[in-house]
């Protein structure tokens, strides 16, 4: 009896070593990046079809951030604490993914994250491209109280060519930021590409190069360290470019929904929930921002290349994080 009752206390001992051992295998970084599961690449149209997937993602928390104040390019800061954590789950989750290539900004935050996520790729390079840097907030940058609602209703409406007080607009973003992206994919010989970037600026791409327009940009949501997966098909004969791809984003595991979303400047900032009406233009001007009366006409100078189709897979996807991080 005492073998038997020996027997079962030794077979209840490995049993829970087994469990430990699972758990803590569940939480390294090997098998957490399984978690991270990516759908297949899309399928090339035709034999002269080139595919690239793009992993484009948020920098992780900084104290601006925490603050709740806007960070554009004007404030340069490293990770808090919370945002270096947040940067080892998303270097994590792609660790056992291919990466040829890591772009980031060359603000502190982005780099800083981009250089996390490279641990677990040591040997490719990591590119720092200027024109990704966040949208200057000028003279709102690290504020909490600005006029943030008047600058968001002429975004809301249509006015794209509106800033901030010695900042900069959407469209002057759009025009430095979209075409060196689109030169990184017909440039770059890399076909697996991890951008590390940020949240207004995404905002502003990815309502760019899917929609060749900036009605979108408020539509999206980008978290720190969030992933936003896109395959991009470039086709070399001209033979075969057709009419773009009709994009539902509503299909997409991670929701889309604009009409239960409500806009904000900044993921971080929270605005007064005060009515989205349109602000008298004497008081758009009294508060500093600049204000183009002729944005209706206005026609974006940015030159979308006919060759590309955008397949948009994931966005705002947070799954590499912990509860509290989301």
């Amino acid at each position: 009896m005492q073998q038997l009752l020996a027997c079962n206390h030794q077979k209840t001992s490995q049993l829970k070593s087994l469990n430990k051992t699972i758990l803590t295998r569940i939480m390294s970084s090997t098998f957490a990046s399984d978690l991270c599961y990516f759908p297949p690449l899309v399928l090339p149209a035709t034999p002269t079809t080139q595919v690239k997937r793009i992993f484009l993602c948020r920098h992780g928390e900084t104290e601006p951030n925490a603050r709740g104040v806007l960070q554009g390019s004007g404030i340069d800061e490293y990770l808090n604490a919370m945002g270096v954590e947040q940067a080892q789950h998303l270097r994590d989750c792609l660790a056992s993914v291919k990466v040829d290539l890591i772009i980031s900004s060359a603000l502190k935050r982005a780099r800083q994250t981009a250089e996390i996520v490279k641990e677990k790729h040591p040997d490719i390079q990591l590119l720092e491209v200027s024109e990704l840097a966040e949208i200057s907030w000028g003279k709102w940058d690290g504020q909490i109280e600005a006029d943030l609602r008047i600058l968001l209703n002429r975004w809301i409406n249509g006015d794209f060519h509106a800033m901030a007080p010695r900042g900069e607009s959407p469209f002057q973003v759009e025009a430095r930021a979209v075409p060196a992206f689109y030169n990184l994919m017909l440039n770059r010989p890399e076909t697996n590409i991890v951008f590390v970037v940020h949240g207004r600026l995404l905002r502003i791409m990815l309502s760019s190069i899917l929609f060749q327009n900036l009605n979108h940009m408020n539509d999206f949501t980008h978290h720190n360290t969030c992933i936003n997966l896109i395959d991009v098909s470039i086709e070399s004969d001209l033979n075969h470019i057709g009419d773009k791809i009709n994009i539902d984003l509503t299909k997409l595991k991670t929701p889309f929904n604009t009409k239960s979303r409500k806009p904000v400047l900044d993921d971080n900032v929270v605005i007064a929930d005060t009515p989205a009406i349109e602000s008298p233009p004497e008081l758009f001007e009294q508060s500093g921002c600049i204000l183009d009366s002729s944005f209706e006409s206005a026609v974006p100078t940015v030159v979308h290349p006919a060759c590309f189709t955008l397949t948009p897979l994931l966005l705002d996807d947070r799954r590499h994080l912990t509860p509290r991080f989301q």
